[in-house]
């Protein structure tokens, strides 16, 4: 099973919101979970990541710069709004990121700069949970330039998750 979530402002209007619902279009008769993350991510975290297992998590968030490409983040840091996320934890965990050999570096290109907020927490607690657990679950972050339009981000992602044989 696999569960893609995005992050989504008040009015649904942010490019993270707007990808899921095209990638849900796109991918409507896979056996994927769409799912949104309104305000704090400890909620969803709790419902959806901790109770669950997925072979692949992939998460969308806003990049709050005007960087033009998707950034894939390989790594997350123990750190939300300069406190600890979990006190004694590492401070830097690397993404189980799956094999992504095949991405196209004019649209894609590889970051480890999440931020300390929403989008690096929710990957920070996904990657501790699956390491505590030793889940074979794969997670894929994925940071959208906001200035794009969300039918060529969603195409690309389709393109980079079909080239890698991940759908």
């Amino acid at each position: 099973m696999i569960l893609i979530y995005a992050f989504s402002n008040q009015w649904g209007t942010n490019i993270s919101h707007r990808t899921l619902l095209e990638l849900q279009k796109i991918y409507q008769n896979y056996p994927i979970e769409f799912r949104l993350i309104y305000f704090d991510p400890k909620l969803f975290f709790q419902k959806y990541i901790a109770r669950n297992q997925y072979n692949l998590i992939i998460g969308l968030g806003d990049i709050y710069s005007d960087f033009p490409k998707i950034r894939i983040e390989t790594q997350a840091k123990n750190a939300y709004n300069n406190q600890p996320i979990y006190p004694f934890s590492p401070i830097l965990l690397d993404l189980s990121l799956p094999n992504l050999d095949n991405f196209n570096s004019q649209f894609f290109v590889i970051s480890s700069s999440m931020g300390t907020y929403n989008c690096n927490w929710m990957a920070y607690s996904t990657q501790l949970h699956i390491d505590q657990k030793h889940l074979s679950t794969k997670q894929i972050f994925l940071h959208l330039p906001k200035k794009s339009a969300s039918t060529f981000i969603a195409s690309q992602i389709k393109n980079l998750l079909e080239l890698n044989r991940l759908i």
